[in-house]
């Protein structure tokens, strides 16, 4: 097995604002993450007992490379963080590249083995991938198992939530970040005039957002009930443990039931039969004050005197051993 070699990283630590970014990515890469180098478009990195391949489109440059890998693993550590395990044995990434700067298409498929698709820019910089949450998302979707397609926005609204908040477990983002993004993106997940329930609703819009806003209403009355000892990342774990990834076809009924046996409260049954068939409101204005997150400007600020502060530090706090 063959790390990266030291002289490659030296020739990037130099390069002006990526500095602190590359080094860190060689720190990662010699901690925790062996890279063996396979073929001139090809890599596999190992996370805990998993293994990564990785195939790109064509041989990435010698700049590019590590910023390339150097993404895939710190996503990986953030998901492995948040379930406690990585979410399968063994995954397949296939990375296309492309003209430009951007990460696009992101796709997880697990019919024939876990395999994620996505398209990276040729022109990509450290800030693009350390920006980046497209492959985070894909990945929490490794955790997850198959349902009917009434239930997407359990699957989508799952990775949507569970991103961010992973990300700034890991210490990729900040709490501000992550509560700032929800304040702004959670209205999407609100019933509009004419919607029915989730099962019934598959807009842009419910399946993305009002899945995600279902998951953070569930984590915060999880946390609730258990005097904040149990959160939805205790169920989405049982889940995964369960044998609930991506490779797997579920009735999700099941998937809710194994969840909340792990965590002593029937949250997720409760608030499906809620939400499946009606819209539910949920007054945004309400939650933030409650969770003491203020908007002051362009800036988030936290009221921790709220009175489900200690909920809201609970859902964002570190952990950063995978």
């Amino acid at each position: 097995m063959v790390l990266l070699r030291t002289n490659r990283m030296s020739h990037l630590i130099f390069r002006g604002t990526d500095r602190a970014f590359v080094l860190g990515l060689f720190l990662i890469f010699a901690a925790s993450f062996p890279i063996e180098l396979r073929a001139a478009n090809q890599a596999t990195l190992k996370i805990q007992d998993s293994t990564i391949h990785v195939e790109f489109s064509s041989e990435p440059t010698e700049e590019l490379r590590p910023l390339l890998l150097g993404w895939i693993a710190r996503s990986a550590r953030a998901v492995a963080i948040y379930y406690g395990q990585f979410p399968v044995k063994f995954l397949e990434i296939r990375v296309n590249l492309k003209e430009g700067r951007r990460i696009t298409s992101g796709q997880t498929l697990g019919w024939n083995g876990p395999l994620i698709k996505i398209s990276a820019g040729l022109a990509s910089t450290a800030s693009t991938f350390s920006d980046d949450w497209e492959m985070t998302h894909e990945m929490t979707h490794l955790a997850f198992p198959g349902v009917a397609s009434s239930h997407h926005w359990i699957e989508e609204g799952s990775a949507t939530y569970v991103e961010p908040v992973a990300r700034a477990r890991a210490g990729d983002l900040t709490p501000e970040k992550v509560w700032g993004d929800m304040l702004k993106g959670m209205r999407n997940g609100l019933p509009q005039s004419g919607d029915r329930g989730l099962d019934f609703t598959p807009t842009w819009g419910r399946t993305y957002w009002g899945g995600a806003l279902f998951c953070l209403m569930a984590d915060i009355e999880i946390h609730r009930r258990t005097k904040n000892l149990k959160g939805l990342d205790d169920a989405l774990r049982a889940i995964l443990k369960a044998g609930g990834n991506i490779t797997r076809d579920w009735d999700l009924d099941r998937a809710l039931d194994t969840g909340d046996r792990a965590t002593g409260v029937n949250v997720l049954r409760e608030m499906y039969d809620e939400w499946k068939a009606s819209p539910v409101m949920v007054d945004l204005n309400e939650l933030w004050k409650n969770l003491g997150v203020i908007r002051d400007g362009r800036a988030i600020r936290f009221d921790d005197s709220a009175p489900m502060a200690s909920i809201r530090r609970a859902i964002t706090a570190p952990n950063r051993t995978p």
